[in-house]
């Protein structure tokens, strides 16, 4: 299995490449790569959560908490004072480094149903209705929103399987095939649990009709402006960058 520091890596790269991705195909603008990107990489960081208690894991809830209460307070700034968004900061931290690590170390198995793919759809799902309906965004947006969390996670699964193939001794690990399956064949009850949730995730969600006329294999892209397009992403992400951080701590 691919070490934290591996995963987080990977998961940096992926997730920029797939913003960059986005901003250069026009779904999204210069403004709104950050939290993208953000969610790409805290949805590789996710199928983690299963683990026994370590030092990587720790980190991980510690980034976790970080990030979510970032990506929570952020959409929030127009509509509090800085010493509330501190103080939201500071407990949507606390709720997830403390309160969800101690649910899910006691109810979850390492390798159980959190690595699948009725997970990738239900973290995919609940980050929808979340952009959704918390954070107010449009469909589009929304399922953007959940695409980024779901390709994160799909990485690190897919690093997960990568590792259980030994290339040089020609032969599978005894971890090959636990990371990237359909649901979990040991516990056919949390399978279950998690495919209802997954339905009803779906229902809530809003409508992508609006994705129909979005996509077209004749999209056309001019590669000569790509470095262009790729400084002015990077510059709007870091203007962007400073002005939250400048709000947040002003």
């Amino acid at each position: 299995m691919a070490n934290f520091q591996t995963h987080l890596n990977v998961c940096i790269v992926v997730s920029a490449a797939v913003t960059l991705g986005l901003h250069t195909a026009g779904l999204i603008q210069g403004d709104q790569a950050l939290p993208y990107f953000v969610l790409g990489v805290l949805g590789g960081m996710l199928p983690d959560i299963d683990s026994d208690r370590s030092k990587p894991v720790n980190a991980l809830f510690s980034v976790l908490g970080a990030g979510l209460a970032f990506v929570m307070t952020l959409p929030l700034i127009e509509r509090f004072p800085p010493l509330e968004l501190t103080l939201i900061w500071g407990g949507v931290y606390l709720c997830v480094r403390y309160g969800f690590f101690e649910i899910f170390s006691r109810l979850t198995v390492h390798r159980g149903i959190w690595h699948s793919w009725l997970a990738i759809a239900a973290v995919t799902l609940a980050t929808v209705n979340i952009a959704s309906w918390l954070w107010r965004l449009p469909p589009e947006p929304a399922w953007l929103a959940g695409l980024m969390a779901g390709i994160g996670y799909l990485t690190h699964l897919s690093l997960d399987e990568i590792y259980s193939v030994d290339l040089f001794n020609a032969r599978l690990k005894r971890s090959f095939g636990t990371a990237l399956k359909p649901f979990s064949f040991n516990n056919p009850w949390s399978s279950l649990a998690m495919l209802a949730t997954v339905l009803a995730l779906a229902w809530l969600a809003p409508p992508a009709d609006s994705w129909s006329g979005r996509f077209s294999l004749e999209m056309p892209v001019d590669l000569d402006a790509v470095p262009g397009m790729i400084q002015d992403a990077v510059e709007q992400v870091r203007i962007q960058a400073t002005v939250w951080w400048t709000r947040l701590t002003g």
